[in-house]
């Protein structure tokens, strides 16, 4: 070579140079790893570099967010997966490929690859190799229909594993088994897998195994009900999720945060959590998330947005939705928000579709979060269609499984037992209830907590709820319209007259007053986003809107009326219906509470069911 010649890089040296600055990135937790593995796999490909383009295309899998679009690893895989010759590379390309389609919500494609995996591990006598594709399996294998499949998978996972020193494996076949003992309703074997989990974090001192234990640690805390210790988890798993760069990371954090407003009833963030699902749920297309914001809707009180997605997930033929990971989730998350907004056609729809795995468990993807037994939505779907036989079993069925995993939240979400002196009930001898506490009163915003008190439901003010109230609060007495109709306008600054004009002079300027300050609530609860705020404005003003409207006639003449009673009578009866109505949207069994103990006329009544031992809790 001649002196001050400049020497030529060797062929493929880029990619070497992105892949080791790629790894430098992923040690610094920086979220540009991805791209820089992406850039080295292009390059190595350009270049004929395929032990680089293996490398970097097994590095890359792991950046693959769960449940967005595969994008161009299918190629990338495949190009390195045709150009390996040794069983175990190949074997571990296959998973890969397996494992990216399964996340890109398309499993029947990741089938063949899974199966290949594993037959060329087993070929390659590869211990290691044969672990990653069972766990592959596990992964195809994640429908609803296929418990016992995954039960065996992952016991012969777990047994493979016990002796490795690969952590990563081993990490994984912990969540398997935890997911198959959630799934299962095995109490016992939930526990004994979380304290592996932290086992493996201490002594291995991972950041990334940390992450995992402390966000399924927070999970179960969150089953039992121990909302105030899984709130100081998941601030750690904030922490711990940031550390390692994990891909799924904000999943899990959002996750966890929406349950958490929900057990605690902040209808804020459940409306913030909300409207972060659903953004992201659209932007990628994945019903599951679809559905698991309709019921954060529905707990932040918005119950028509919450029941139109519901419909919209529906009504889009489920049929076509995948049987995969996220089916029987979704499928209960959408009966859910069907049955508490009492939406029977899409009700009668859905559970049929849930029999077959009553006595089962739902899980969110790798146990994030855990939704209930298919059970308890069997049993309020057949409550809503009017079959109390099949809500008792279906009662019974859930109350077991949530003892058995000792699920103390969920069960206290779950339905009064229908009484044995129903027509439908099935025949057996009389038990001794134990008292139900149902929550029905205001908060100092105008929403109303209602429902049992470990599981109520957060509703718009609606005058009706006052009435209601106050004949809870007097069971079996009568009280006079008049008196019901007089106790809410002087609440609301309004003055009601006897016979003669339906308004006196300050009456109505009162009135007018009042809807003057609405119009100006409704525009500053609107700015703010604040929809039950809004919503509860809303309604009074239609209120004093319909009010006036029948208190003047052509020419802004008074009207004369003979009867203030009859007046009242009128006004009560409907004010009670659309009160019972909007507690049936969210909650048909307090309703059929209120349906069935409330009498009307110009003397209402509250006369509760003498089978069951209700407490109504009517202040905070």
């Amino acid at each position: 070579m001649a002196l001050g010649a400049t020497a030529e890089p060797p062929v493929g040296a880029n990619a070497d140079v992105l892949i080791r600055r790629a790894q430098e990135s992923e040690r610094r937790n920086d979220p540009g790893a991805a791209s820089l593995y992406l850039q080295a796999c292009n390059e190595a490909l350009r270049s004929g570099r395929l032990d680089v383009l293996t490398a970097a295309a097994l590095q890359l899998i792991n950046h693959h967010r769960f449940g967005t679009a595969a994008g161009q690893l299918p190629a990338l895989l495949n190009a390195a997966y045709r150009s390996a010759t040794e069983s175990a590379e190949r074997s571990r390309l296959a998973a890969a490929m397996a494992r990216l389609w399964v996340y890109s919500g398309e499993a029947a494609r990741a089938a063949e690859f899974a199966a290949e995996a594993l037959h060329l591990a087993e070929e390659a006598h590869n211990p290691v190799a044969v672990a990653d594709a069972l766990e592959v399996g596990l992964l195809v294998h994640w429908g609803p229909d296929e418990v016992v499949d995954r039960t065996s998978l992952s016991a012969r996972l777990a047994e493979l594993t016990a002796y490795s020193d690969d952590v990563e494996l081993r990490l994984r076949a912990l969540c398997w088994m935890l997911t198959s003992s959630l799934e299962r309703l095995d109490g016992i074997g939930v526990q004994r897998q979380l304290r592996e989990l932290e086992l493996l974090a201490a002594q291995t001192g991972s950041r990334r195994v940390s992450f995992y234990a402390l966000s399924r640690r927070a999970m179960y805390m969150l089953l039992r009900g121990k909302t105030a210790d899984a709130a100081a988890i998941c601030e750690e798993v904030t922490r711990a999720g940031r550390d390692t760069g994990d891909v799924d990371a904000t999943a899990v954090e959002h996750t966890l945060r929406g349950e958490i407003a929900r057990q605690t009833g902040n209808t804020v963030q459940l409306a913030a959590e909300a409207d972060l699902h659903e953004e992201f749920a659209r932007a990628e297309g994945i019903p599951s998330v679809l559905a698991q914001a309709a019921v954060l809707w529905l707990e932040s009180g918005d119950t028509q947005h919450a029941g139109m997605l519901a419909r919209q997930i529906a009504g889009t033929d489920f049929s076509t939705i995948p049987r995969d990971v996220d089916w029987l989730l979704t499928a209960c998350l959408v009966t859910d928000v069907a049955t508490r907004t009492g939406d029977t056609t899409t009700t009668s729809l859905m559970a049929p579709l849930l029999e077959p795995f009553s006595g089962q468990g739902v899980v969110n993807a790798g146990s994030v979060s855990f939704h209930g037994t298919v059970d308890s939505y069997l049993c309020g779907a057949a409550l809503l269609l009017g079959n109390d036989h099949q809500a008792y079993d279906h009662l019974a069925k859930a109350r077991a499984g949530y003892a058995r995993l000792g699920a103390s939240w969920w069960e206290g979400r779950l339905p009064p037992a229908p009484t044995e002196a129903s027509d439908n009930a099935p025949a057996g001898p009389t038990t001794t209830r134990a008292e139900t506490v149902i929550d029905f009163y205001p908060s100092d915003h105008r929403i109303w907590r209602v429902g049992p008190t470990r599981a109520p439901h957060f509703l718009p003010h609606a005058r009706g709820f006052e009435y209601l109230r106050q004949l809870v609060r007097n069971p079996g007495k009568e009280i006079s319209c008049l008196d019901l109709s007089a106790s809410y306008s002087q609440s609301a600054g309004a003055h009601a007259t006897a016979d003669g004009d339906v308004l006196d002079e300050a009456a109505r300027m009162a009135y007018k007053q009042r809807l003057a300050g609405l119009a100006t609530e409704i525009e500053e609860a609107e700015a703010w986003n604040d929809t039950a705020r809004a919503s509860a404005a809303r309604e009074e003003r239609q209120f004093l809107v319909d009010y006036l409207t029948q208190a003047y006639g052509l020419m802004g003449r008074p009207r004369q009326f003979n009867s203030a009673a009859e007046r009242a009578r009128v006004a009560v009866r409907k004010a009670l219906t659309a009160a019972m109505d909007s507690i049936a949207a969210a909650d048909p069994v307090t309703a059929a509470l209120f349906r069935s103990g409330v009498r009307t006329g110009r003397f209402c009544r509250y006369d509760p069911d003498p089978a069951r031992r209700i407490h109504w809790r009517t202040e905070p």
